[in-house]
């Protein structure tokens, strides 16, 4: 036969389950309402362009960068 004390510490969790399983529920529902007030209400629109686009006369040949040796043998592993 079990202990007297087993048999409560059954019973506490037969009653704590439920419990617990309610404070999860809120806790994902506050999360939820939180990520919804950050998630875009607008996401359907298309956004409007706001930024204009500059014009650069580009030389003609760039400049290659001159690596040390040493890089030089690495850029075969890339």
């Amino acid at each position: 036969m079990a202990p007297y004390w087993l048999v409560r510490l059954n019973d506490l969790t037969a009653w704590l389950n439920p419990a617990l399983a309610g404070v999860a529920a809120l806790l994902a529902m506050l999360v939820i309402a939180a990520a919804a007030e950050r998630f875009p209400g607008a996401a359907t629109r298309p956004a409007v362009p706001s930024v204009r686009q500059i014009r650069v006369v580009a030389p003609a040949e760039c400049s290659h960068a001159v690596l040390p040796p040493e890089w030089r043998e690495l850029q075969l592993y890339d």
